[in-house]
């Protein structure tokens, strides 16, 4: 009777082993799974609409458009960075001054990642938003600018309130991640961090880590 029950037995005793190695197996595919799901879900978050459809959408790069330490100041910024003789060139176009006009008013204000005012701007914001005051639709985002209006070959020929675009903390000469208003005389105004906010300084100085190009919108 012992010897019939131990044969008996063994049959379990497999399938149990089966059963463990299929539990076995799964765990592994769902780590593996939630290991991916991880890693999607660092990359996008999702929206969902009205519909019964559900669609993803990147998540915001805080760090997005922030400027790179080759462009941070070196030393203490004085009234904002703006030279107190500082006038907006006489040579600029109407449409030019109002898009510097409007910059220089928000000299001071906050950097604010995906800002568009009134408050705080991030640095496609303001340039954004200053050209808008002339009628200019921009978009807002540095890798899209790096599109708009025109090429400027270099600082020869660059006009003031053309967008000046580097590379930023986040970005590549081929992908500028950075860009500020050219206001003459040398200078660029750019949001360009939550420690300085918006701020003047000089252009050689702005594109110290690289220029990604230079477009003229007016």
């Amino acid at each position: 009777m012992k010897k019939m029950v131990l044969i008996a037995a063994v049959p379990l005793v497999g399938f149990v082993l089966a059963l463990l190695g299929i539990v076995v197996l799964f765990s592994t595919v769902g780590g593996m799974a939630q290991a991916a799901a991880c890693v999607i879900s660092s990359m996008y978050s999702p929206v969902t609409s009205t519909s019964t459809t559900t669609t993803s959408t990147p998540i915001a790069n805080p760090n997005c458009g922030a400027s790179s330490s080759a462009t941070i100041p070196s030393s203490p910024i004085v009234n904002d960075g703006l030279p107190s003789n500082y006038v907006i060139p006489a040579n600029a176009t109407t449409v030019e001054t109002v898009a510097i006009a409007y910059a220089l008013a928000q000299l001071g204000k906050p950097y604010l990642w995906g800002g568009d005012g009134p408050d705080a701007f991030d640095c496609s914001g303001l340039t954004m938003m200053a050209w808008a005051q002339a009628g200019v639709a921009l978009l807002h985002y540095t890798g899209d600018q790096i599109n708009e209006g025109v090429a400027v070959p270099s600082y020869v020929g660059i006009s003031p309130g053309d967008l000046v675009l580097v590379p930023g903390s986040d970005g590549t000469i081929s992908n500028p991640g950075h860009v500020g208003m050219y206001l003459g005389d040398g200078l660029v105004e750019s949001a360009v961090d939550v420690q300085y906010g918006i701020i003047v300084q000089p252009y050689q100085a702005f594109v110290n880590g690289g220029l990604s190009g230079i477009r003229h919108v007016g």
